[in-house]
């Protein structure tokens, strides 16, 4: 590999060296590719470039960089166009299936009457011109994505474009991203690294990827100095330059491989008996090998060529991927491939223009590329994987980026989820600061398998997605049992009222079996003050797996003299898992200072749990006094929605039980409701969570 790359490096090394003698020459006309051009290009170099590689970058001029943080744009990101180029490399079908649903395409063109003629030949061939618009500029070849313009957007959540010296002597094509980003008004910054769009491709979330070919053609700069300017105006931490498995003259990574999203990476394969089986195979364990930007490794999807297809250098637009096929036999297992890697998406084969066919180096990819929506809505989220316990709830972090100028519609951030396949449900994301929202998914029970997409809008109109394609492709991990706990594991006694209506503790197995609780300290009699735990289950009993029970312990009034400012004792629960222990802690004054009369104490209203609730809750009320109580549950405008408890009682514990359903038994919609006690002594209300 060493000796292979040193012998490439030195070919470069020589031809610049033999070649900067031409430079003394006079320059030959500027090639171009149409049809009285004086040498038809190719996407390589032709004989006459050859002799004219010193041009390379010779004229550009680097700029600042955008305002850090900034985010690269990715192929999968929402478009708001494509730029293709007259005369074409693409066949009108692409041009047709493109200029479709809300995307423009940008037709580049030399005159407004090379313009009249690509109009009417769009109108001949079925093409909505509603969707096409047109830069005249001059250019040298129909190969956009190689010297088009790359998106960034800086830290206002402003769109611009980043130029590089395009690594061809083609000065017309290498202005394009200028005229570009004047056509949209949008900055334009100068990256001085020669590269070319065929051999780059970036997952958005601060992850890219070169052949060596970038390191070959800037032998000015060392590796570090390159990486470098890609982070500074690009936003890439973590640039994968890697050989040409391929092994061919053009060296570009849409040859061979293709981010399809932050995680998933198509990388093609070929017969063990190909001479480049070794070298493919390699890169795909490299992938596979690799953190992605989520954290987990790469998942790797492959798609056939035995005769070198071009089934990679496809084009994602949106919700659609554009496959360059051949029409032979492996096209629609090149068409499963993308299916299989990216559910959701409408997968379309394009058969080549027999002028200008597809090749192996050379294809859809190559001739045409996205223009960035530059009032792109992205949600960036780093999504949960692999286990969680199932002990608490799931908290979902996400940053919105605008770049519209307007506002996000807080209630419009949603967490979309289901457990095992089940129906989705919603969970709302609020607001913490500035871009970031965050929201839970309610704890599960282990052994679970959670589905979740969000969404957000924003004021411009636009919607969003994370992944991109949402419900279709979910990110997902699972729920997993771990242990028996109690929750809480300390119980403060700070009020009169908490010695008397107690402190509840929850006992959760969070095993993947039914547990034995053995033993509970019923009563603490050390030398402090003493406490009991109200009405406990008989020992032994079982709680089940997913199961909870609920211990009450109450401290009677009033108690021994005693001095300092907080005084403890243990609960001690024996289980045949282990033991638990719950510390109580009470505040000394109420331990020797004589409790107040019983009927100045109201009545207490608990917490409901679970809260949120998605199928039903318990309220817990306690009274110090006999009476008519009544406990419901009322919408935020106060019409009651279902009568919980309409009772006459006595004075203690009690609890009601909410099932999520109103007066005549149906399902209520998720939001926000409250619940309300009524007895002789006032009205008490609280809240709760319903999520669907």
């Amino acid at each position: 590999m060493i000796k292979q790359q040193l012998t490439r490096h030195g070919v470069v090394l020589l031809a610049l060296f033999s070649f900067t003698l031409s430079a003394i020459l006079p320059l030959t006309t500027i090639a171009q590719d149409s049809p009285d051009s004086p040498e038809k290009l190719t996407h390589w170099l032709t004989p006459d470039e050859m002799t004219r590689l010193d041009e390379i970058g010779l004229a550009f001029v680097e700029t600042d960089p955008p305002a850090s943080p900034i985010r690269n744009v990715a192929e999968f990101d929402h478009m708001q166009g494509v730029l293709v180029r007259y005369p074409f490399g693409i066949p009108y079908t692409v041009i047709q299936e493109m200029a479709e649903e809300e995307i423009m395409v940008t037709t580049i063109v030399n005159s407004a009457s090379q313009k009249n003629t690509v109009i009417n030949q769009y109108i001949a061939n079925g093409v909505d011109t509603s969707h096409c618009n047109f830069l005249i500029a001059g250019s040298n070849s129909y190969w956009t994505r190689d010297y088009g313009p790359w998106f960034e957007s800086d830290s206002s959540n402003q769109i611009g474009i980043v130029d590089f010296p395009y690594n061809r002597p083609r000065p017309l094509d290498d202005e394009i991203p200028k005229e570009v980003a004047n056509m949209l008004g949008i900055p334009w910054f100068g990256m001085n690294v020669i590269h070319t769009g065929g051999n780059y491709m970036t997952d958005g979330y601060g992850n890219s990827s070169s052949t060596e070919l970038v390191w070959e053609e800037n032998l000015s700069q060392t590796h570090e100095q390159i990486a470098e300017k890609f982070e500074s105006y690009l936003g890439i931490t973590t640039y994968h330059v890697r050989p040409d498995p391929n092994g061919t003259y053009i060296d570009h990574i849409d040859c061979w491989a293709k981010f399809l999203a932050p995680d998933k990476i198509l990388v093609r394969s070929v017969p063990p008996n190909h001479p480049r089986y070794n070298a493919i195979e390699q890169a795909a364990a490299y992938w596979a090998g690799t953190p992605c930007a989520y954290g987990y490794n790469y998942k790797v999807y492959r798609t056939f060529t035995p005769n070198d297809q071009p089934y990679t250098n496809s084009l994602i637009l949106n919700k659609k991927v554009l496959v360059p096929i051949m029409n032979n036999t492996w096209d629609d297992s090149a068409i499963a491939s993308y299916q299989d890697a990216m559910p959701g998406y409408e997968i379309i084969g394009i058969i080549g223009k027999p002028s200008t066919p597809w090749e192996s180096t050379d294809a859809l990819h190559c001739r045409t590329k996205g223009i960035a929506d530059l009032g792109m809505l992205f949600i960036r989220h780093y999504p949960l994987y692999g286990e969680y316990p199932c002990e608490e709830d799931y908290i979902i972090d996400a940053e919105l980026l605008v770049c519209s100028d307007t506002t996000v519609i807080n209630d419009s951030v949603l967490i979309h989820y289901r457990v095992n396949n089940g129906n989705w449900m919603t969970s709302n994301m609020a607001n913490t600061s500035g871009s970031f929202y965050s929201g839970i998914i309610p704890k599960q029970p282990g052994e679970n398998t959670i589905e979740y997409y969000l969404t957000a809008a924003d004021n411009s109109g636009r919607h969003a997605n994370a992944p991109y394609i949402g419900e279709p492709d979910p990110f997902e991990f699972n729920t997993v049992y771990t242990n028996i706990t109690a929750v809480p594991d300390t119980l403060w006694f700070l009020t009169y009222e908490d010695c008397l209506y107690g402190k509840v503790t929850d006992l959760h197995n969070y095993t993947s079996a039914p547990v034995q609780i053995t033993y509970i300290e019923e009563s603490g009699t050390n030398s402090e003050f003493s406490w009991i735990v109200q009405d406990p289950p008989i020992c032994p009993y079982t709680i089940s797996n997913g199961g909870m029970d609920s211990l009450r312990v109450i401290i009677p009034l009033p108690v021994l003299d005693i001095s300092g400012l907080f005084v403890s004792d243990t609960l001690t629960i024996v289980t045949s898992v282990d033991t638990i222990r719950v510390i109580i802690m009470v505040d000394d004054s109420l331990l020797y200072t004589a409790i107040p009369d019983i009927t100045t104490i109201p009545d207490h209203l608990g917490n409901c749990y679970p809260n949120p609730v998605t199928d039903q809750t318990i309220i817990p009320f306690t009274l110090t006094r006999q009476g008519e109580v009544i406990l419901e549950v009322i919408d935020m405008n106060g019409e009651v929605i279902s009568s919980v408890v309409d009772a006459f009682l006595s004075p203690g514990l009690h609890q009601g039980i909410w099932n999520g359903t109103d007066m005549n038994g149906n399902r209520v919609a998720g939001g926000i409701y409250l619940y309300r006690l009524k007895t002789n002594q006032g009205v008490v209300v609280k809240r709760l969570i319903l999520i669907r």
